[in-house]
């Protein structure tokens, strides 16, 4: 059992802009529709990631028609025709030029006048080419024994993971960035990610889609902080008490008011099994703990459980409850319990195996681990 004790990017923002992959300009956007005459296009802002319509235009029976915007911040907006949406990246000093035909308005034949909004348009192509050349190789496997094309699938997904990565970096301070970190791990990539947040914090700062972005990278940044304070704290502690250093002094009480000591067990391989009743691994662990007792029980082995319990009643029902045979002590100190803070014991279940002359052989063991480990000692 493991002690009771550790993301792509926002599928929302995702889903949103793989989409569709477009095009806009900020002072006048120019529509050339095939087949689109006499239908409204709408241009939207976005707010709290749903459209709002900022103005719209009937195209003529050519299919033409241009919107002539107001300053707008660098951002994400769209062109809606129908059921389609075009997605576009674009601030007020651009101007757009759109080329499509009706039923495809999404995927456009010519997108120009915006480099935020082109290079969206051509992650957009190359991301779909990727897809439907992994779902080709993906039909094509027909076991897994089919090493060829395995190792052909893997090194398409390993290409154009790096592929996202070299266009995130030639392209961090856009919002086109924003679409190929959606194909990319924040958590193994969270340097990338921070790039592009301090970037884009001084191109489109207004941005709800930067807000929501930054607030994500914001939250995996202070996780991993916490992880690495964690894992130096967790370090610190093991280093207190070094393998074949002599275990420290455990004397607490037992459930019958006595006291027992740690060294009163001098002369056996003594296992130190901190526990508490409230800790559901520890209860589903004492099954295992209590075969490896008995096996080893008759040559010399001993378990001390330490529980961090602080109410006597729950202690002593758990100890009944689960059948456990061997020496129990507790201080009712909860996590301050002596013992524990001495052992630096920061989760719990956890043990310290201890040899006849108290000094510390494993830390850490249990299950089969353990059992191997005591059928070397005690043979």
């Amino acid at each position: 059992m493991k002690p009771m004790n550790r993301t792509f990017f926002s599928a929302a923002i995702i889903t949103l802009l793989i989409a569709c992959g477009a095009s806009m300009g900020g002072r006048t956007i120019d529509l050339r529709v095939e087949g689109g005459g006499g239908r409204t296009v709408y241009f939207n802002r976005f707010d709290d990631n749903r459209p709002v319509r900022v103005d719209s235009v009937k195209l003529d029976d050519g299919g033409s028609g241009t919107l002539n915007i107001l300053p707008l911040p660098l951002d994400f907006y769209s062109l809606n025709l129908d059921s389609e949406q075009l997605i576009v990246a674009i601030d007020s000093a651009e101007s757009l030029v759109v080329q499509a035909k009706l039923g495809s308005f999404a995927t456009p034949t010519s997108i120009t006048g915006s480099k935020h909004t082109e290079e969206l348009h051509r992650f957009y192509v190359e991301a779909k080419a990727f897809d439907e050349e992994r779902e080709k190789i993906r039909a094509s496997i027909t076991s897994q024994d089919d090493t060829a094309m395995i190792g052909k699938f893997n090194t398409l997904n390993t290409k154009f993971y790096d592929r996202c990565k070299e266009y995130i970096t030639a392209n961090a301070s856009s919002p086109a960035a924003l679409t190929a970190l959606g194909k990319l791990d924040m958590q193994q990539e969270l340097p990338l990610f921070k790039q592009v947040r301090d970037s884009l914090r001084k191109t489109m700062p207004r941005s709800g889609f930067f807000a929501m972005y930054r607030d994500q990278v914001d939250r995996m940044e202070q996780q991993e902080v916490q992880i690495k304070l964690q894992e130096e704290e967790q370090k610190r502690l093991s280093n207190l008490l070094p393998i074949g250093s002599v275990a420290p002094e455990i004397r607490q009480q037992t459930p019958a008011g006595g006291t027992l000591a740690l060294s009163d067990l001098r002369g056996k391989v003594v296992l130190i099994d901190f526990w508490a009743s409230w800790c559901r691994p520890c209860r589903m662990e004492n099954p295992n703990v209590k075969r490896v007792y008995e096996r080893f029980a008759t040559k010399g082995f001993e378990i001390l459980g330490v529980s961090l319990d602080r109410d006597q009643a729950a202690w002593e029902k758990a100890i009944k409850d689960d059948g456990l045979p061997w020496k129990h002590v507790s201080d009712l100190g909860f996590w301050n319990n002596a013992a524990a803070q001495e052992y630096g014991v920061s989760g719990i279940p956890y043990t310290v195996l201890v040899d006849r002359d108290g000094k510390i052989l494993e830390k850490g063991l249990r299950g089969a681990q353990l059992e191997e480990r005591l059928a070397q000692l005690l043979k």
